[in-house]
């Protein structure tokens, strides 16, 4: 595999080769323009491997002292909305790193199965920086990640439950049973990446990043390495438009359909898994579920239009 390098602005270069530390200084915003940028030039799939290389970083190297301090001086609303927010990723990163191996089975080319290898180092990486921050931060007598997940995995959430617990482990038990099944692979990646990643997580990460720039705690180590998961998730992302674009271009009869039901299935788990368990949680982060919905919705339908599909009426 031949190195290519990609031509990038020097912003986007600031942002790609960003430490964590420097990570601290970049907008979620920003980090986001990767895929805005993406979809006006696909990266191939090289690229987007490359763009790993570069943009490796290590939970070890974060400091959660300052989240400690702010832990402690926390009231408890401020504490329970918090803690609703990072349940839903905590267990979330631990089921796509769970279920992603069946997708490097059937990937259909060398490429996209070197890719998705990647993918599943950075999935456990996030999962491992919940469980460091749930540790150092919150505190627990878990002895190990499995006790605590199941501690504090959200069970009121039916919307998250049906599409972590059930339709995201379904269509990767359809991919271990038979992984030359193409429409079975689209169908995943239209879950996994363009539902779960690029419409559910991309917006969480991004308010509940921008609200900790706006209190100014950018110096956290919660922030940092949630950004650093925000860029990952950037690379997961345009990964995902371009499989979906090049499976619409090579057979848009088959292929738009397809990718239109899965998504009208997903659409209301969408809203469920946003809707919090008390109204007032989101308070906490300045925003009202409706906003969320609208930012959710509008970087869907932009993804939608480079892949070459609309939502289906």
């Amino acid at each position: 595999m031949t190195a290519q390098v990609e031509e990038l602005d020097p912003t986007m270069q600031r942002i790609a080769r960003a430490s964590l530390r420097e990570l601290g200084d970049i907008r979620i915003d920003d980090v986001l323009s990767f895929i805005d940028r993406g979809l006006e030039r696909m990266p191939s799939y090289r690229e987007l491997y490359w763009r790993w290389e570069t943009q490796q970083w290590a939970v070890s190297d974060l400091d959660f002292g300052p989240d400690r301090q702010i832990w402690e001086q926390a009231t408890e609303h401020e504490r329970q909305a918090t803690l609703w927010g990072r349940r839903l990723f905590f267990n979330g990163e631990e089921r796509v790193t769970a279920t992603l191996a069946p997708f490097v089975w059937a990937a259909p080319t060398p490429e996209i199965e070197v890719f998705l290898s990647t993918q599943m180092v950075d999935e456990a990486r996030h999962t491992v920086f919940f469980d460091r921050w749930w540790r150092e931060v919150v505190g627990t007598d878990a002895a190990d990640m499995k006790t605590l997940l199941d501690q504090v995995r959200p069970t009121v959430n039916e919307g998250y439950n049906t599409l972590f617990y059930d339709r995201l482990p379904s269509i990767a038990r359809r991919l271990a049973t038979d992984p030359s099944d193409y429409d079975a692979f689209v169908k995943g990646v239209t879950i996994y990446h363009l539902v779960i990643e690029a419409t559910l997580a991309l917006t969480g990460q991004r308010f509940e990043l921008e609200t900790m720039r706006e209190r100014e705690l950018t110096h956290c180590g919660f922030y940092q390495g949630f950004t650093a998961v925000a860029r990952d998730e950037s690379r997961h992302v345009s990964f995902g438009i371009k499989v979906l674009h090049d499976a619409v271009q090579e057979d848009p009869e088959r292929f738009a359909p397809l990718i239109q039901r899965t998504l009208v299935e997903c659409l209301p788990l969408i809203s469920g898994t946003i809707e919090p368990p008390d109204p007032t949680y989101l308070t906490e982060y300045g925003h009202s579920e409706q906003e969320l919905l609208e930012f959710a919705m509008n970087s869907l339908n932009r993804r939608l239009r480079a892949i070459g599909i609309r939502l289906a009426a």
